[in-house]
Order: structure tokens, then C-alpha cells, then sequence
């Protein structure tokens, strides 16, 4: 691909998809990159998508597997990556001894509390960049669910 004029015509537009992925990456990675001037190992993308899925409410490997389209295999390995790292716990359930539910440890909510922050602090950046209104506007949009 030398020039863009070869592209196809489709190709030529970014999806609304791809604008919301860039986003998602310039969080992430500058998420990771502050969490890691703590001198502590940065997270992982899948490390990070299991404290998203928690903090909406998924919190066992079949809810998160099945929400992420990734297999309960996947979710486990990324899980106890966590839990040897201190900031995650499983605990067997009361009336399905089968399950197991995840929930951070004291470090995973220090960690939770220090990543609030940072996203905060991002948000503010995303803000001064687009605008007051924009970034008004692009979170209310972004606040209505589409299922």
C-alpha cells in the first residue's frame, strides 16, 4: 500500500468502531504507563478487561468468558495471574460450590482506587484536547446503553 488513493473506498473511512478502539488503546496504555510509575508491573490488556468486567458486575470466569467471547480457559489464566499477584481472590460460592467468585483484594482496590484516579486525570486530558462540550456530549452518548 503505497498511497491511500489504492485503498479501497470503504477502507478509506475509519469505522466508528476503529475511532472508539484508538480511544480505548490511548486509555489503556496510558492507564498502564501510570499504574507502572508506581514501580509495580503494568497490567496486560486481559489483565485490565477482567477489572472493567468487575467493575460491572461479572464475577465469575463463565459471565466474563461469555461477555468477552473468549473461552472460560482464557479467563481463568488471566485470573489467577491476578491472584498470584495479590489482587484478586476466588471464593467458592455458598449455593453452587462448582463456582468460583472473584473479587479484588485490599491490593486490587488500592489498585482499583489508583487507576480511578489516573482515568480521572485522563478524562480531563480527553477533555482539554475536544472540548467541554464535546466530551459532554461524547460521554452522555456513550452513558445510553444499546441493549
Amino acid at each position: 500500500m503505497e498511497n491511500e488513493e489504492a485503498l479501497p473506498q470503504f477502507l478509506q473511512r475509519k469505522s466508528l468502531m476503529q475511532l472508539l478502539l484508538n480511544y480505548y488503546e490511548w486509555f489503556d496504555d496510558n492507564l498502564q504507563r501510570q499504574l507502572a510509575s508506581t514501580g509495580e508491573e503494568a497490567f496486560s490488556k486481559a489483565q485490565s478487561t477482567i477489572f472493567i468486567n468487575l467493575a460491572e458486575g461479572r464475577n465469575t470466569a463463565v459471565d466474563i468468558a461469555r461477555h468477552l467471547g473468549v473461552s472460560k480457559q482464557a479467563v481463568n489464566k488471566t485470573v489467577n495471574e491476578l491472584v498470584d499477584r495479590g489482587y484478586l481472590k476466588l471464593i467458592t460460592d455458598e449455593e453452587d460450590k462448582r463456582l468460583k467468585r472473584i473479587f479484588p483484594t485490599r491490593s486490587g482496590l488500592d489498585k482499583g482506587r489508583q487507576a480511578s484516579e489516573a482515568l480521572l486525570h485522563l478524562e480531563q486530558q480527553m477533555e482539554a484536547k475536544i472540548g467541554s462540550n464535546a466530551f459532554r456530549e461524547l460521554r452522555k452518548a456513550l452513558e445510553n446503553p444499546l441493549d
